[in-house]
């Protein structure tokens, strides 16, 4: 950047107080998400920077560093190429992916949360005929507090066995455990599902939702052939027993930062009662 002649006398007699008044301004413009899974988030901090000269000036230093929770996370200096437009304001922006398991690795989660505070402070240096100048940040938030939702097995429970035609009716109790504190709402859950090791049923439960730092329920109706499982998962659902249960799912999530896909595959040893 090549400072104009009015700007250098300007700056050379300038005290600290004027000096101030010539030189670039920072103001925080805010947290955007660009984009949010269960796995991490990708999102941009961004500042609004004024330029009161006629002319661009590039930035000569730059640096950041996060903290969550008062928790030091990530820090990072010096992007390359970014220049302030001239008499103007000129965003700029610090993208960053975190990913949750460092994130809950690093800190400690609070049930019921749907954001957690951050912290975003640094400098950005400009050099000017006085010398190097640095002009400090220092920036409070919300971070999303995203967390995936849990499912466990319940219990298997058969309201109806048919002998003759061969065919048992059972529902499949699934918990679903939401750490955040919102409702998380639940849509095109599509599931297959398997006893004793083979594939038994298929099913879609169009949606249901789960109260925020609560668990919920969602039942599976599932209807099997007897004579395509194996003799011991036969015997549990007509005397009771456990089973080997397997439970693959897809589903869309609707948070409070959109709507987030989810794959879940669960297996373990359930108990079927009449």
């Amino acid at each position: 950047m090549r400072w104009p002649g009015s700007a250098l006398l300007l700056l050379a007699g300038a005290g600290c107080d004027q000096l101030s008044e010539l030189l670039p301004t920072v103001s925080f413009d805010g947290l955007e998400i660009r984009d949010i899974t269960f796995a991490q988030a990708d999102v941009d901090f961004v500042f609004l920077v004024e330029n009161p000269h006629p002319v661009s000036i590039s930035l000569s230093s730059f640096d950041y560093a996060l903290a969550l929770k008062d928790v030091p996370f990530v820090e990072g200096d010096n992007p390359d190429g970014f220049t302030l437009e001239a008499l103007g304001a000129s965003d700029l922006v610090i993208p960053l992916s975190l990913g949750y398991t460092d994130i809950w690795n690093t800190i400690q989660a609070t049930r019921g949360e749907d954001v957690i505070d951050f912290l975003l402070s640094g400098g950005m240096g400009f050099d000017t005929p006085a010398g190097h100048v640095r002009l400090p940040y220092s920036e409070d938030g919300d971070f999303p507090a995203l967390r995936t939702p849990t499912f466990s097995f319940q219990r298997i429970r058969t309201p109806s066995v048919d002998l003759l035609a061969g065919i048992a009716e059972l529902e499949v109790d699934l918990g679903v455990d939401n750490e955040i504190g919102s409702t998380l709402f639940f849509q095109s859950f599509d599931y297959g599902l398997s006893l004793g090791g083979a594939p038994v049923a298929s099913g879609l439960v169009p949606s249901f939702d789960v109260a925020g730092a609560t668990t919920g329920t969602v039942t599976l109706p599932v209807t099997v052939e007897l004579l395509s499982l194996g003799a011991g998962v036969v015997d549990a659902i007509l005397d009771g027993g456990a089973v080997d249960v397997g439970l693959d799912a897809t589903m869309d999530v609707d948070t409070p930062f959109g709507i987030v896909p989810l794959t879940i595959d669960e297996s373990g040893q359930v108990s079927i009662s009449g």
